[in-house]
């Protein structure tokens, strides 16, 4: 039984209201608190979310008033990121390796 992702609560009361509805039409649901475990290093806020099998998501979604998150495709400003990142560590490389062989 895989799980899917079908709500991101902001807070772990809201998780557990969610998961609480979902239980009463007798859909299996669980929270997961993610990070929020270690909430003196991190904030908890959006860490939280509520899982149930994917045979069941469509109407766990239309419970919930939820909808499926879109994958969208980079975006060009985050290949030119990418880009401008990779120029830089092959840059730092050649640097390191100059340095090295000129000593």
């Amino acid at each position: 039984m895989a799980e899917v992702a079908v709500a991101f609560p902001s807070d772990e009361p809201s998780a557990e209201v969610m998961a609480s509805r979902l239980r009463a039409e007798g859909i299996a649901a669980r929270v997961d608190r993610g990070l929020s475990g270690s909430s003196w290093q991190v904030s908890s806020r959006g860490h939280v979310t509520v899982f149930v099998d994917e045979r069941v998501a469509g109407r766990a979604r239309e419970i919930l008033g939820t909808r499926r998150l879109q994958e969208s495709p980079p975006g060009p400003f985050a290949r030119l990121a990418v880009a401008l990142l990779m120029g830089a560590l092959v840059l730092g490389l050649v640097a390191i390796v100059l340095t090295v062989v000129t000593r």
